[in-house]
């Protein structure tokens, strides 16, 4: 065979591949996309020190690279997060509930990244139980500034029925517990058992506990504001994200990896009487 006859047969095979080629269907490919996301620390779930920034942060960081979106995270003092969000300086967030003032300037995930289950940490010499918040009446409870313990909680502190005695920080409340300057303090389960871990020694460990009976349990959501150009679509792709990653089985993984490693970066607890 010459070499035009050779030349003409794969012009011809080339010209029957693109052919074929251009009668396939255009697949869509979808650009990156960055969002900028704020948060205040709340360790294990959100820390900057912490491996993979913390529970939360990890979930958020892993759903959004399964489509394809860059987070960028910037760490601000307690409340500046949501008050900053929601006055428009920043795009988004994560680990909130509804509010209908947040409702009104959020878009929210269409589930739950995290559920907070708000318990009393209490000396383990002591008992107070209870079956309505107001049953603790007698009882001097520790509150930290600025933070939300259910409407219930606030409705009777206001009314004079639980005497609420707060401080700048949940360490410093941690610390008034173990003293016996307060009998209760409330915080969310995960975080408070973290706390005691991180800021006491192995006997002072062993003096604290917590109950088993919930204060208050909310669903924690990503939320972007409304205003955001593009709100709708990050939304859209956080919520195939975290899907993929639940349905893979990745999720229940990367949760039980990201508690472990934020646990084994605590240095050893000592075993004087003096807090670390």
């Amino acid at each position: 065979m010459s070499p035009l006859h050779v030349l003409a047969g794969n012009a011809r095979r080339l010209a029957m591949a693109l052919l074929l080629l251009s009668s396939l269907p255009a697949i869509a490919v979808e650009p990156p996309l960055t969002v900028s996301l704020v948060v205040h620390e709340y360790p294990p779930l959100i820390a900057k020190t912490l491996p993979f920034g913390g529970l939360l942060t990890r979930i958020i960081t892993e759903s959004f690279a399964a489509v394809d979106v860059k987070t960028t995270i910037e760490y601000v003092p307690n409340n500046r997060a949501i008050s900053g969000l929601m006055m428009g300086i920043y795009d988004g967030s994560y680990g909130w509930a509804h509010a209908p003032d947040r409702d009104e300037k959020l878009l929210y995930s269409s589930k739950p990244i995290y559920t907070f289950r708000m318990v009393f940490f209490q000396r383990r010499d002591t008992e107070y139980p209870w079956k309505t918040l107001a049953d603790l009446r007698p009882f001097q409870i520790g509150a930290t500034l600025g933070d939300h313990y259910s409407n219930e909680f606030s409705t009777l502190e206001a009314a004079g029925t639980l005497h609420v005695d707060y401080a700048n920080d949940d360490t410093s409340n941690m610390r008034k517990l173990l003293i016996g300057r307060i009998d209760l303090f409330p915080m969310e389960e995960t975080s408070g058992q973290f706390l005691v871990k991180e800021i006491f020694t192995q006997a002072e460990q062993e003096k604290i506990s917590f109950q088993d009976n919930a204060i208050w349990t909310v669903p924690t959501y990503f939320v972007i504001r409304r205003g955001y150009p593009k709100a709708k679509e990050i939304i859209e792709r956080f919520d195939r994200g975290y899907h993929q990653l639940a349905q893979s089985g990745e999720l229940t993984k990367l949760i039980d990896e990201t508690l472990a490693a934020a646990y084994k970066s605590l240095p050893p607890a000592k075993g004087d009487a003096h807090p670390r």
